[in-house]
């Protein structure tokens, strides 16, 4: 045990326009902060919530206990397998691991057991097709525009708002946009499909069988995250490799996906399934059945470092998600020294933890509030519509 004790937590709530991240601090009696993102789909303050009225689980403890700090919040919280409780387990989690490090003078990814895939990743472009208004011409033209930012790696939805089927016509018009994008950008660029578990097992099957041709390198999230047979019969059926992991929590659900399907890559998201301790333990899983790791983050840039960390250690890492590139334009103004993306690879943070620093004064111009996060579904809500007029 080490002589530091956690004294308290601190939440900052940001409001980027179509999820409000969460970043969070936790402090300690050695006068260092440990840096956390707790970001979730529209639930900001209950999370921030959640995490003051769990603070008895940490406030008092060494950061250096992360494993006992994890199990007890997970086991002693009881309803504990839920988002909520768990995106606070990720929190608590991180920030210790961020403290370990700035008090050890290390990187955290040293604590970790070093850099497996040295000080750049290699990442996947997403964000970057809001503007498409969901037509095939707007796909290609955007899908050139990556290439050209340095991305040889894009993940994209072709499907709209489909749910469980899709009529043909539909069906069709998806095939159209992942032919656009296949013949803007050549080749040898990854296309990564993105399903959002829209499909049932025979409508995913169908699809997929029809997007073959295009060579994606992945059909992500077919099925919705609570039936492990539909995932696995589609595992078992789909000409593509199957992607999935990011509604799954802790290391038990991904031991199901790993002893009960075929799926041949995880997403866990460490935002939300349990931090670093349990993201090892996951990537641990994964790797003794030879399926690789390419964690879901759709967060904040406090999620990018973390990851980054996270991933140089992984031997059974393949890629990175990045919004960065995409996302609003004073993402890189949060961070005192921004994560930085070069030419489709995200390069690892310098200095002890996670090597970054909460910029508190743009924090604070863009506080949440709901006015600020009006636009949240102007995408889906304009596809929605140009669905309609089509039929």
């Amino acid at each position: 045990m080490s002589d530091v004790s956690i004294t308290g937590v601190e939440t900052y709530l940001v409001a980027n326009p179509w999820k409000p991240w969460v970043f969070v601090e936790l402090e300690t009696d050695a006068g260092v902060t440990g840096i956390a993102e707790a970001t979730t789909h529209d639930k900001p303050r209950t999370v921030a919530k959640a995490l003051d009225e769990m603070s008895d689980f940490f406030v008092g403890k060494d950061p250096f206990d992360t494993e006992q700090i994890w199990l007890e919040m997970y086991r002693d919280e009881w309803f504990s397998k839920n988002v909520i409780n768990t995106t606070v387990c990720s929190a608590v989690d991180m920030a210790c691991w961020d403290i370990k490090g700035k008090l050890l003078d290390k990187p955290v990814y040293e604590l970790l057991g070093g850099s497996v895939h040295g000080d750049e990743l290699r990442a996947y472009a997403n964000g970057w097709y809001t503007d498409t208004q969901g037509e095939p011409e707007g796909f290609a033209e955007a899908a050139e525009r990556v290439v050209d930012d340095g991305y040889d790696a894009m993940k994209f939805d072709p499907f709209g708002t489909a749910w469980q089927s899709m009529p043909k016509k539909d069906v069709n018009h998806a095939v159209d946009i992942v032919r656009a994008v296949r013949e803007a950008v050549g080749p040898d660029v990854d296309l990564l499909i993105e399903c959002h578990g829209r499909f049932s097992a025979g409508q995913a099957v169908d699809i997929a069988r029809k997007l073959d041709e295009f060579d994606p390198t992945w059909y992500e999230e077919p099925c919705p995250p609570d039936s492990i047979n539909s995932l696995r019969e589609v595992a078992a059926k789909s000409p593509i490799p199957v992607a999935t992991g990011e509604r799954h929590m802790t290391k038990h659900e991904f031991y199901e996906l790993v002893t009960r399907t075929d799926v041949d890559v995880l997403q866990p998201d460490l935002m939300n399934t349990g931090g670093i301790t349990e993201g090892k333990k996951i990537a641990g899983l994964a790797e003794a059945d030879h399926v690789d790791i390419a964690p879901h983050n759709p967060q904040g840039p406090v999620a990018g470092a973390i990851y980054s960390h996270f991933c140089t250690s992984v031997p059974n890492f393949r890629i990175q998600e990045m919004f960065q590139t995409y996302d609003v334009d004073w993402v890189d103004d949060l961070l005192v020294d921004p994560l930085e993306v070069e030419d489709g690879y995200v390069q690892l943070p310098e200095g002890p933890g996670y090597g970054i620093e909460l910029n508190h004064d743009v924090i604070e111009e863009h506080a949440y509030t709901e006015d600020k996060v009006h636009t949240i579904n102007l995408f889906e809500k304009d596809w929605e519509k140009r669905e309609v007029d089509r039929r």
